[in-house]
This record gives C-alpha cells, sequence and structure tokens, in this order.
C-alpha cells in the first residue's frame, strides 16, 4: 500500500493538473453509464405506458448528449493518459539509468544486484503508469459498482449485498494469487537473463563463427527449450489457477444474478412494475459483471505491479555500495607518485592479491607481466578506482589514500585501455571521443590521435560514419583496427597523467605493437606515468621497472636484464614465448 500511495504522490508532484483532471473524469466515466441506463429506463416505461412523445424525445436527446459527453470525456483520458505515461516512463527510466551509473564495478559483478539491475531496467520503468493506470481503472469500476449496487438494492437488498460480500471475499484471494505471482516471476531472473544470453549469442555476429564451426545450435536450442518450458509451466499454473478462480466467481455472480433477472420478470408478470425495469436490471448486471471483471484483473495484476514497484522504489533510493553515504572528497588534480604498501584483496574467501609493495611516478615506463590469474586485471582495476580498497593507505596517490578522493574525477587524470575494451556500434568520433567528452567534437585532435594509434583504419573514413554492423552503412573492422581506435579512445585526452594499457598488443602484429610501444614511450616521456600490461616479454624489455606477479604476489621487480637473471617466472616467460 506504501507502494501505491507513493506512486500517487510522485505523479501527482509531477503532473498536478492532469491528475486531478483525470481523476475527476474517471469519476464522470464510472457515473455516467449508470445515468444513460436511467434514461433508457424511462424511455421504455413511457413508451408501454403511451405517455408524452414529446417528453421522451427530450429523455432521448439527454441519453444521446450523455453518451457524447462519455466519448469527450473518454477521448480526454486517452490523450492524458498517454501524456503522463509517456513522461514517468521517461523519467522512471532516467532514474534508473542514473543509479546505474553511480553504481560500481563491484555491484555489476555482484549476480544478485545484477540480476536485480536487468530486472528493473527492462521491466519497472513502465510500471509506475501502469499502476496508476490500473488504479484509475479500478476508480472507474468501483464507482460504477457502487452506482450498479446501490441501484440494485432500490429493488433488491438482499442480491445487493450478496453481490457485495462475494465482492468482497474475492479480494483476498486475488491478493495472494498476485503475490505469488511476483514471487515466481522475481525468482526467476537469473534463468531469463541466461535464456536471454543463449538467445543473444545465436543472433550476434561475435559469436557465429564459432556457433557454426563447433555445430553448436542444436545444443543451445535445447538448452534454451529446457528453461523456457520451466518458464512456461510456472505460467501455465498460474494463468490455470486464476482462471479457475474467474469460472467459480462467474458462475455464482451468474445465478445470482439470473435469480435477480428472474423475480423481475416475474414482478413485471404480475403487475408490480415495468418492463423498462427489466431492461435497466439486465443492463446493470452487465455493467456490474463487466466492472467486476475488471476490477478482479486490475487487483490480480496490481498486486504483482505495486511488489515490483516496491523493488523498483529502493533501488533508485538505496545504496549497494558505500561510496554514496561519504564526505565530499578531493578531485584528483595530478599524479606524480603511486605508492602501493601491503596491498591485499579478495574475491569473496579467494585472496587474489597478497601483500603488494611498490612505488612508480611520473616519468616512468612500468610494466606488469604474470601468467593467467596472477591478479593484474584485479590490480588494474584497483589502480583506476574501480574497485576499492578494503584498508587504509594501501593504495596512496601523491601519499594521499586513494579513497580520499573523489572517483568521479579519476577520468581526468586516468586513462585506460581495457584488454577487453568495448566495440561501440556507434559513429567513429563517438568510439574515441568517449575517452575525453570535452573534445568529442574536435575534429583535429581526434585525427590527430588517430594518426598515432589508429593509422590502420581506411584512408577514407569519416569521423561520422557508423562502426559496427548492428545498424544500417556500418562499417565492419578488423581486431587491429578496432584496438587502434580503442587505444586512441586511452590517449585522446592530454591532460591525463597516468595511462594504463592492458594486453594492448593481444589484437596487433609486431609492426603494429612496435609503433605502439614506441608512441607510449613518446608520451610517458613527456612527463607521464605508464604501466603496460603483458605476459610478452617482447613488448616489456624496454620498461624502465617491471614488476613480476605470480598468484597474487609480487616475486620480483627491476629491469629485462635483472630479471632475466634473477627472476625465476620471468624467465619462464621469456623461454614460453619462444615457442608462440
Amino acid at each position: 500500500m506504501r507502494d501505491l500511495i507513493y506512486t500517487l504522490k510522485l505523479i501527482y508532484l509531477k503532473h498536478k493538473i492532469l491528475f486531478i483532471f483525470l481523476i475527476f473524469t474517471n469519476i464522470l466515466i464510472g457515473i455516467l453509464p449508470l445515468v444513460s441506463v436511467y434514461f433508457v429506463q424511462h424511455i421504455i416505461n413511457n413508451l408501454v405506458q403511451k405517455r408524452s412523445f414529446s417528453f421522451t424525445l427530450i429523455l432521448f436527446s439527454l441519453y444521446i448528449l450523455v453518451s457524447l459527453f462519455t466519448s469527450l470525456l473518454s477521448a480526454l483520458q486517452s490523450y492524458i493518459n498517454g501524456k503522463i505515461s509517456n513522461y514517468l516512463s521517461f523519467e522512471m527510466e532516467y532514474d534508473v539509468l542514473d543509479k546505474v551509473g553511480s553504481l560500481s564495478l563491484a555491484d555489476f559483478e555482484d549476480e544478485k544486484i545484477y540480476s536485480e539491475i536487468d530486472k528493473l531496467s527492462n521491466e519497472a520503468p513502465t510500471k509506475p503508469f501502469e499502476v496508476f493506470s490500473s488504479l484509475n481503472t479500478m476508480l472507474i469500476s468501483t464507482v460504477t459498482l457502487i452506482s450498479g449496487y446501490i441501484y440494485i438494492l432500490s429493488f433488491s437488498k438482499l442480491y445487493a449485498i450478496i453481490l457485495f460480500i462475494i465482492t468482497c471475499i474475492s479480494i483476498p484471494y486475488l491478493l495472494y494469487m498476485g503475490k505469488e505471482q511476483f514471487s515466481i516471476h522475481w525468482n526467476r531472473a537469473e534463468p531469463e537473463r541466461k535464456n536471454w544470453y543463449i538467445k543473444y549469442i545465436m543472433t550476434h555476429d561475435f559469436s557465429v563463427k564459432e556457433i557454426l564451426f563447433y555445430n553448436l545450435s542444436s545444443y543451445l536450442k535445447d538448452k534454451f527449450t529446457r528453461l523456457k518450458k520451466i518458464f512456461i509451466h510456472q505460467d501455465l499454473y498460474l494463468i490455470k489457477k486464476y482462471a479457475l478462480f474467474s469460472f467459480i466467481y462467474e458462475t455464482v455472480i451468474t445465478i445470482i444474478s439470473g435469480l435477480l433477472i428472474i423475480s423481475t420478470i416475474w414482478a413485471i408478470f404480475l403487475g408490480k412494475t415495468l418492463i423498462g425495469t427489466l431492461t435497466s436490471i439486465t443492463q446493470i448486471i452487465s455493467l456490474t459483471e463487466e466492472n467486476t471483471q475488471t476490477l478482479i484483473s486490475n487487483i490480480y495484476s496490481l498486486k504483482y505491479d505495486s511488489m515490483l514497484l516496491g523493488k523498483l522504489y529502493r533501488f533508485i533510493s538505496d545504496s549497494h555500495s558505500n561510496t554514496k553515504k561519504e564526505k565530499p572528497k578531493r578531485a584528483l588534480k595530478n599524479i606524480n607518485t603511486i605508492s602501493i604498501k601491503n596491498l591485499s584483496f579478495s574475491y569473496g574467501n579467494h585472496l587474489v592479491l597478497n601483500n603488494l609493495n611498490f612505488t612508480v611516478h611520473k616519468g616512468m615506463l612500468v610494466a606488469l607481466v604474470g601468467k593467467n590469474g596472477s591478479g593484474k586485471s584485479t590490480l588494474v582495476k584497483l589502480l583506476s578506482g574501480l574497485y576499492k580498497t578494503k584498508s587504509k593507505d594501501a593504495i596512496l596517490i601523491n601519499n594521499i589514500d586513494i579513497n580520499a578522493y573523489d572517483h568521479s574525477t579519476f577520468h581526468d587524470k586516468i586513462s585506460i585501455l581495457f584488454q577487453n575494451f568495448v566495440k561501440y556500434e556507434m559513429s567513429l568520433r563517438e568510439n574515441i571521443g568517449f575517452g575525453n567528452l570535452n573534445n568529442i567534437n574536435n575534429d583535429q585532435k581526434i585525427k590527430h590521435t588517430m594518426s598515432k594509434y589508429a593509422s590502420s583504419l581506411p584512408d577514407n573514413i569519416k569521423l561520422n560514419d557508423q562502426l559496427g554492423n548492428w545498424f544500417s552503412n556500418g562499417l565492419q573492422l578488423s581486431g587491429g583496427q578496432w584496438q587502434g581506435i580503442a587505444t586512441s579512445r586511452a590517449f585522446i585526452n592530454e591532460d591525463t597523467d597516468f595511462v594504463i594499457l592492458d594486453e594492448p598488443n593481444s589484437a596487433l602484429d609486431s609492426i603494429a605493437e612496435k609503433k605502439l610501444f614506441d608512441e607510449f614511450r613518446a608520451f610517458v616521456n613527456t612527463g607521464k606515468l605508464g604501466l603496460f600490461i603483458s605476459h610478452r616479454i617482447g613488448a616489456v624489455k624496454k620498461a624502465d621497472l617491471i614488476l613480476v606477479l605470480d598468484h597474487g604476489k609480487l616475486v620480483a621487480s627491476g629491469t629485462h636484464n635483472e630479471l632475466i637473471k634473477n627472476c625465476k617466472i620471468y624467465q619462464e616467460l621469456a623461454e614460453a614465448e619462444k615457442y608462440e
């Protein structure tokens, strides 16, 4: 109930005039059908009793006016609903995206939070208006039902009371079924995401070559089918339960309504009432049955929607990470030194980094090497602020704890080429300009950066050309060309003090790799700090300092010549490279 009240308050505050007008309109729409029935009854009775024809025409004219007024109100209601719906859905989608934008990388790597994000971002933004619309529909139905019950009460108190009691009894059961529906749908969020993923990889270009080569289509379709059948079974269970309830309810109402009609026919036969009364009774019964069904349907869906709304509002207002509750922090304005002191980090109970210690400073080109799983990527996420250290002073920037800085300002002074960089299905300008939005419209800066790091792109490519093949006129590029664009994105911000290249040579040939390393060295020589991550010794030989990680520990540090003599792990990496 609290979430429903909050929804009404939210819409009222954002669209006050429309809200009030819509409520007033809905009340009128709920009453007017009964007014029409009243006029029809008296028109028929006048004709049966052969009263004044002119008075009958007046009643008929009023009936037509009521019908026209009802049509006008319905049209206005439809427009207002559409207006509120569009704006409210946008506002909710924006709030969800705004909240998602404030989450940390660790939040996205938490399965429960990620499933919640997926469920809410896809389904919840439209729910506030759907709930509001359901409440409006229920208001109309309730007004019509109350008016109908009062009308029936004038003929038979017993039937009116019985109809009212049956409707009231059904409401708790409908709420229970709605709660059960929500529980089933919410708890299957992760399996639904798995099913979506199967469909996604089967219908997109990045995975189709392996699916075709390994003949995975049948296996994936079977897995998709198994999950889908579970969902269908659950949905059919809910549908069957609701259908059974509807059948029993409608059967009881039909019997009661039939008895009321028979009693009215008997009264007409005895001359106690007129035939117009029978017409009005049958119309009112039809209206009450129709609006009762509408009310029942909306109560059933409203329970599910209101529970989802509760999740949405708590998601938007609550903070999964502690960063939102901290005091304002200082902006990161420059990076002179980075010191790592007794740094350890775990994923749950799994220790990934174990007591690391080293210091680097501007003007240094530092290489980080190690086997897969040694902790290199985790260290990058910590240095870039994507992960938060769990102990104070474990990472110091300019001798100040990294957590004392506002992480949202890191992108001004830290640039990263991620190993699994994003291939944005957008324009070339955006793919590079995302590295520094201040330069996204600076054609000269973008082209200059491209000439250094993405020289393998076609000569005739334009900055506003669409990349990828998801959309029309998109250009599909090679892995090396995409790598060049991602590298340009990392270097577009010339004001950055610290650039991290995470396995930047994975899609490069030896010539492109040497060119990239030379450009990186030139960049560092301008008074920057560079970190080059690789498992290939040939790419890091000329680094000023090489850090060797193994199973989360810093086992050695020094120059290439020093490590090739004294570090067994480094020697193994160098030896293994000879066979690549």
